[in-house]
């Protein structure tokens, strides 16, 4: 059995909910328990996300993970990166290799 995580904002929900599939498949979890595991997993202001979620939806994955999602999900930077990478420019002095890895 592969060891559950903890959600505390220390990293990305991507990166989280990425290791977080991980261990579920690896433990053979079933929605109900991915929903379970979810919920103790959360420590700190990011289990403040649980008190918009009714009672009886704490046991269904889709509710909770779409909760996560949409507090601490990265879609609402999509439109910032675009405008950054639209105004993007060369510095004098600055090289294709840093410029390259500055817009990666």
């Amino acid at each position: 059995m592969v060891k559950s995580l903890t959600f505390d904002g220390q990293t990305s929900w991507t990166v989280f909910k990425t290791q977080f599939d991980g261990v579920s498949s690896a433990n053979g979890w079933n929605n109900r328990v991915k929903a379970s595991q979810l919920v103790a997993s959360l420590r700190g202001s990011e289990a403040e996300v649980l008190q918009g979620i009714p009672s009886d939806k704490l046991t269904d994955l889709m509710t909770i993970e779409n909760a996560l999602e949409a507090r601490f999900g990265d879609g609402h930077l999509t439109q910032f990166y675009r405008t950054e990478l639209k105004t993007r420019r060369q510095k004098p002095g600055e090289s294709l290799r840093v410029l390259a890895a500055d817009v990666e």
